[in-house]
């Protein structure tokens, strides 16, 4: 399983509020790790046992070693992870409600990071390997998708929202795994109408994630409901990563598409018992 796109260190922290009218808040548990929608997934995967490679870019620094080196504790390979002399690592911080939940995110602008990145190598991307892409990197990722494509790759993607870059990508992806905020910014109606446009539009194959109350899919035409466990939740932000991670690691194991989500369900919402996409190392 080869996933492209964003790579950073997280700092999370759980508060007692977000104390946004006050002049401090006070935080109850902080988790630093690698973080980013592609370094959870297959951080995430890499525990069920898949072969995870990453193609990313973070900084020839001290937290771009340290997060290259969590990736390869929890079992990712960053052997074609690019260093950058000209940016940073990014890092976000990453604020947990105690008690609701919320979270608040702090985060730079990627843009010119992502624009003037070098070409990723691709060479992963072969017969029999799985695709995983977030959105980021656009013009990477096109040059991805369409390499797997060509190979017979399937490609998994995450877009937390509907913006251009984003929709630009559909035509190329085979499973669209999308949060609600997608729903609500590309319009066109509500989770199932959605779940109708991107199959008619895209031909992928999708599925519309709703946090507690799991999934929707549209399978062989039919909307199925893909359940999830209750679990005593402590950090969600980092489940859909997880499920996505979960869902492909299903794939590449031989699993159909309902299995396979069926499967990555409960790894998900295991994962919102800690703070960070990625689970702590023991």
């Amino acid at each position: 399983m080869v996933g492209l796109g964003l790579c950073v260190c997280d700092d999370v922290f759980l508060v007692d509020d977000f104390g946004l009218g006050e002049g401090r808040t006070r935080w109850r548990a902080h988790q630093r790790g690698p973080g980013g929608m592609v370094a959870n997934a297959l951080a995430a995967a890499a525990a069920q046992g898949c072969h995870a490679e990453i193609l990313s870019l973070v900084g020839r620094d001290a937290d771009g070693d340290f997060v290259a080196r969590g990736l390869r504790e929890r079992g990712v390979s960053t052997r074609r992870l690019v260093r950058s002399e000209q940016h940073p690592t990014t890092t976000a911080l990453v604020l947990v409600e105690k008690g609701s939940g919320r979270r608040r995110f702090v985060v730079p602008d990627r843009r010119a990071l992502e624009r003037s990145a070098p070409d990723f190598d691709l060479a992963p991307i072969r017969r029999g390997a799985l695709l995983l892409i977030d959105g980021h990197f656009p013009v990477q990722a096109r040059r991805a998708a369409k390499r797997a494509h060509a190979r017979g790759v399937p490609v998994v993607a995450d877009f937390a929202d509907a913006r251009a870059s984003h929709r630009a990508l559909l035509s190329h992806v085979d499973f669209a795994i999308v949060p609600m905020e997608f729903v609500r910014t590309l319009g066109v109606g509500d989770a199932r109408k959605t779940l109708r446009h991107l199959r008619d539009r895209h031909g992928c194959i999708p599925v519309i994630t709703q946090g507690a109350r799991g999934a929707l899919a549209l399978l062989h035409g039919k909307v199925e409901r893909v359940p999830t466990p209750r679990v005593r939740a402590l950090d969600t932000s980092g489940a859909g990563d997880v499920f996505h991670g979960a869902f492909a690691a299903g794939l590449v194991a031989g699993l159909d598409v309902r299995a396979a989500l069926r499967a990555a369900a409960p790894i998900a919402a295991d994962s919102c018992r800690h703070l960070g996409g990625c689970a702590p190392l023991d």
